[in-house]
């Protein structure tokens, strides 16, 4: 196993491939700004924001997985506003716990009476405390 968001597994073997690519992690921090007279402004942390990370996954049905099924379990986590962990390698990503704000799909191969074998999607996410 590599990890996991919510209930969806990333892992390899000889009977499943579930995994993701692309991941990106944005880490930032909260300043105010105070403007003095005749001088630079001076800014005061206010602390840190929430981490976003984006990645892509592809469900191939041949690779062991339902992509109709993986697409809808993480359409829900969307628009239900469920709060997952995100853990990779044993290790939590940012607090550990993230909502999804939104998932771009891309229907790669679609076969007669609309069977999904291929399916893109780009996940995008934010830390949830």
């Amino acid at each position: 196993m590599i990890g996991y968001f919510g209930d969806v597994i990333f892992e390899t073997s000889d009977r499943r491939i579930c995994t993701f690519n692309n991941m990106k992690r944005t880490i930032s921090a909260s300043y105010s700004e105070h403007n003095r007279y005749k001088k630079k402004s001076e800014r005061e942390f206010e602390g840190p924001k929430n981490q976003s990370v984006s990645f892509k996954m592809k469900f191939v049905a041949g690779h062991g997985v339902r992509p109709w099924n993986m697409v809808h379990e993480i359409t829900l986590y969307c628009e239900q506003g469920k709060v997952c962990p995100f853990v990779i390698g044993g290790h939590k990503v940012g607090g550990g716990k993230w909502t999804i704000d939104s998932i771009d799909e891309d229907y790669r191969e679609v076969w007669n009476r609309g069977e999904l074998v291929s399916v893109e999607i780009s996940v995008s996410a934010t830390e949830y405390h």
